[in-house]
Formats: C-alpha cells, structure tokens, sequence
C-alpha cells in the first residue's frame, strides 16, 4: 500500500517543501498532486507556482508522480507526470490528446461502474473510488465499501481511496487491497503536525502488511 499525498485546497502553514521532503522519508509515497481549490484560475496558478520548483525537486529526487489536478491551464505551464480529472471536467481522451500518449491521466469514479468503463474505455491510467468517508473537502455521501470491493476485485488497473481517510479508519480499508491511499486533511491539519501524522500512518501500515 502506497500513498498518495494531495496539497490542502487552500495555504497551509504545514504545507511545505521541508514538511514534505520529511513526508516522503516515512511514507512509500508514489503521487503528489497539486490541488488548490481556489474558484479563480489565478489564484490557483499562482498556488501552484509559489510551490512547483521546490515539490518538484523532492518529486523528482524521490521518483514521485507529480500530478494537477484537472487544470489544463496550469499543465500547459509547467512540467507534470499526469493530470487527475473529476466527473464534470474535461475528458481522459483530451488529456491524452493534448499532452501525449504517456502522459498519466487519474480519473474519480466515485462508485460508478458506468464511470469505471467509460474510464478505462477512454485510455485513464489509474482510477479513485470515494470520498470512503465523511470529509470536509467534499460535501457528498460517503461511498459503499463493499460495492467498491466488488467494482475493484475485476479492475486490471491501479487505483486509490480518497475521502476523510484518517488514522482511525485507514485499517478498513484493508480489506479492499488499494493500490493507493489518498490523504490531505488528515495530513497537514493533523494536531501534532504532518510528520507525527505520517509516523503514525507508517506504523498503522507496518501492522497490516
């Protein structure tokens, strides 16, 4: 089980590249994605920009997928492994098209099995089920774990969790054998600060291996 480490939706006082070059000496960490959530696509460029050369470096270094998450204004300016794409946004096939063959394309499919076809039809690289739990980031229902495990149990691709997981709750989602686990607020607004965080993200891990 690896991680996959989102950037908080707004600034952060956690949020940097020396939290992050600590992150990334715990935890197996395989993608980093940048997802400001600001409504103006200039506050989220500049977001992104303000903290692209230091992540990208540590990315680089440690063999992390840099990931944007669906902006293909901000991809168009800087150098990034992948773009992840929502429901609403433009399409895998696009992505693709614009940015090339190779260029990975992660697509959230909630618990849709016509999402996951449509997905996988139209050449997405990894798929992400959830939000698993409540969270504060999305105000949507959380997803049925056990229709997740029959939709994952036929996938021949890789896939991650997302939503509200935690350090209480990451240990359920065993049973549903992630490729990744996706983790922001209980990242960088964890009371003891993101390297406790992560320390006891490894060790949750090391018991269930």
């Amino acid at each position: 089980m690896q991680f996959y480490i989102i950037s908080p939706p707004q600034e952060n006082k956690n949020f940097h590249a020396e939290n992050f070059e600590k992150i990334s000496n715990i935890l197996p960490i395989k993608f980093f994605q940048f997802r400001p959530k600001y409504k103006n696509l200039k506050k989220r460029f500049e977001y992104v920009k303000k903290y692209y050369d230091s992540f990208s470096k540590i990315c680089k270094k440690k063999k992390i997928k840099l990931i944007i998450n669906d902006d293909f204004e901000i991809a168009e300016n800087f150098f990034f492994d992948g773009i992840h794409l929502g429901q609403k946004d433009r399409s895998c096939e696009e992505a693709k098209k614009k940015f090339g063959e190779k260029f990975l394309v992660g697509f959230s499919c909630s618990q849709s099995n016509k999402l996951v076809n449509k997905a996988q039809k139209l050449g997405a690289d990894y798929l992400a089920f959830g939000p698993m739990f409540r969270t504060k980031t999305k105000q949507k229902k959380e997803v049925d774990h056990n229709h997740i495990l029959t939709i994952t149990k036929r996938l021949t691709m890789p896939f991650v969790l997302i939503g509200g997981i935690d350090h209480s709750n990451l240990i359920n989602l065993n049973k549903i054998h992630p490729n990744y686990i996706a983790i922001i607020n209980s990242l960088w607004n964890f009371n003891k600060g993101p390297i406790k965080s992560a320390l006891r993200f490894k060790e949750i891990i090391k018991g269930i291996a």
